[in-house]
């Protein structure tokens, strides 16, 4: 098997879901951890945005984290991370576009907020609405399984889980929570949880929280 080496930072989410991925396919890498806060001389040489993860294969540099995914499952297909059928596939893209372009910057906005009650409490909302969106218009309408998608995990998964496995630390810090009648969000977290993938690559709850605190205090 051709060499594949992955460069990541154990606390970053983006680096994360990579990571999950390629345990998820079985795939041999090696690991280069990089220090965010100190990055290695020449690092910008390696990396085009000097941002993790990175990956190499066949003598390619890949970036992005989302499109390092696909490349994953295109080039080592066993298991599959994305559906069979175009429509399946298309869905994939659409929530982990949500993810992206909905649930994070909900995400940041409410961090950006955490000083202003008002302004908190209005993000609070919103964020609500956001997990009342996944619950109904995905969760309950693509999957009668444990999964995004059904009875297999997929790309989608991922891409959330890397992002949800932090939320207790909105939960602890600003009083953020996943309202009770997310049932299926709420059972989908814990199959999440359950993964070899997720448990390998996650930090103890405490770390991120208390990595969470001081990012606020240096906003």
């Amino acid at each position: 098997m051709s060499k594949l080496e992955i460069f990541s930072n154990a606390g970053c989410p983006y680096a994360q879901r990579t990571r999950m991925v390629l345990i998820e396919k079985g795939v041999e890498f090696s690991l280069t951890e990089i220090n965010l806060n100190k990055k290695p001389e020449g690092w910008e040489k390696i990396s085009p945005y000097g941002k993790v993860p990175l990956l190499r294969h066949d003598g390619a540099t890949i970036y992005e984290s989302a499109i390092i995914n696909e490349y994953l499952d295109e080039t080592f297909p066993d298991p599959p991370l994305m559906p069979a059928d175009p429509v399946g596939r298309a869905q994939v893209r659409i929530w982990m576009d949500y993810c992206t372009n909905r649930y994070l910057p909900a995400v940041a906005q409410l961090r950006a907020n955490h000083a202003d009650p008002a302004k908190l409490q209005q993000s609070l909302e919103e964020l609500k609405e956001l997990f009342l969106f996944m619950e109904h218009e995905g969760l309950r309408k693509l999957s009668s399984g444990p999964y995004w998608m059904g009875e297999l995990p997929t790309l989608v998964d991922f891409q959330f889980m890397a992002f949800l496995v932090r939320f207790p630390c909105y939960e602890e810090v600003l009083g953020a929570e996943i309202p009770a009648e997310c049932t299926r969000l709420r059972a989908w977290l814990t199959a999440m949880h359950e993964r070899p993938s997720v448990q390998a690559t996650s930090l103890d709850t405490d770390d991120y929280i208390a990595a969470f605190r001081k990012r606020l205090k240096s906003a």
